[in-house]
């Protein structure tokens, strides 16, 4: 993480919160109160401190705290969903984990590049994919159930699967046993396997993306 140039002041990073939406005013009211019930009645002067009650609260996560630092406080809401965190990005999207504002469900939230938007061939692509992957229903593929708009803000919300990709499972733990790889494989070409009997070819198979 690239060090920050100049912290923030308690009021200046509650500025910050505020701006961004992602607490509700008076759970943050709340907190806030509980924090100075904890502190002498006073606020700690240490903007590390209060951010770090806020995430033991569950109002902000970590990645938000480093974005509100850096002074970026635009973005984090999305159509209903409030977004957590980094999933993953690639050439043709970013992907979030999301928290549907008021059912509080998990979603992975595909976001288009604000700057692909006027690109209307990319935009078709992006529909295209969303169409496609909502057309199928298979165990062994990730579901999509939205695809929708905030502005010039185009995105796909799918089903968030926890855990890790294959290449990061063998990058951290090294290579599997041979039973484990197989029934890996086995279950991917099963939803290959489906994918195409729908007349649909994926066209990026790697571990990365089971």
């Amino acid at each position: 993480r690239h060090k920050r140039m100049a912290k923030l002041s308690v009021d200046n990073f509650l500025d910050f919160v505020e701006r961004s939406k992602l607490a509700d005013a008076d759970q943050l009211a709340k907190s806030l109160e509980k924090i100075r019930a904890q502190n002498s009645g006073t606020l700690p002067e240490d903007a590390d401190r209060v951010a770090e009650s806020l995430i033991a609260a569950g109002l902000i996560t970590k990645w938000h705290v480093d974005k509100l630092m850096d002074k970026k406080y635009k973005g984090f809401i999305l159509g209903k969903y409030k977004l957590l965190r980094l999933l993953g990005s690639g050439g043709m999207s970013t992907v979030y984990l999301g928290e549907h504002t008021l059912m509080h469900r998990l979603r992975a939230i595909k976001v288009l590049p604000k700057g692909r938007v006027n690109d209307s061939s990319y935009l078709a692509r992006f529909v295209r994919e969303a169409q496609a992957t909502a057309s199928l229903d298979h165990p062994n593929i990730v579901k999509a159930y939205d695809i929708d708009n905030d502005g010039d803000t185009h995105y796909l919300v799918m089903e968030y699967i926890e855990g890790r990709d294959l290449q990061n499972i063998v990058k951290q733990d090294g290579p599997l046993p041979l039973e484990v790889a197989c029934n890996y494989i086995a279950q991917a070409a099963d939803g290959f396997q489906y994918a195409h009997e729908n007349g649909l070819i994926h066209r990026d198979v790697k571990p990365a993306n089971l």
